[in-house]
């Protein structure tokens, strides 16, 4: 996700400067959009950042931190720093997973799909049982 692309570039910019969240800003541009895909495999656009920013700031994982163009001046929140560590944390926890958790979790994900299926295997067993009678 897009948003968390950002949330984690300003946290990895933090702390590799030794800075804290209230100091660091960015604005969405060219040079942030290169930063992110630099570090990426999916190659995002401007505007799919600035969407992006947009989510932030309506999550209140931005802010801005003075008046002007929409996309300058954006400061981290706390929230938005709990956001990002938390998705990260998750991820790592997902990635650790052995194979049967993967496959139950995988399993869950598709109940509705396995009971389809269940449905179909049984209406085809219903369906054979009566026409292989005749």
């Amino acid at each position: 996700m897009p948003e968390f692309k950002i949330l984690n570039n300003i946290i990895h910019y933090m702390e590799e400067n030794g800075a804290n969240y209230k100091v660091v800003s960015i604005s969405i541009d060219e040079e942030l959009v290169n930063e992110i895909n630099e570090l990426e495999t999916n190659k995002l656009t401007i505007e799919q950042v600035k969407k992006a920013a947009d989510k932030c700031l309506a999550h209140e994982w931005l802010k801005h931190t003075c008046m002007g163009d929409r996309y300058r001046h954006l400061q981290i929140t706390p929230k938005g720093i709990g956001a990002a560590r938390s998705k990260t944390r998750s991820e790592e926890i997902k990635a650790s997973r052995g194979f049967l958790k993967k496959l139950s979790d995988t399993i869950d994900d598709h109940k509705g799909l396995l009971v389809v299926l269940g449905f179909l295997l049984a209406l085809a067993t219903f369906t054979l049982k009566f026409m292989g009678n005749n």
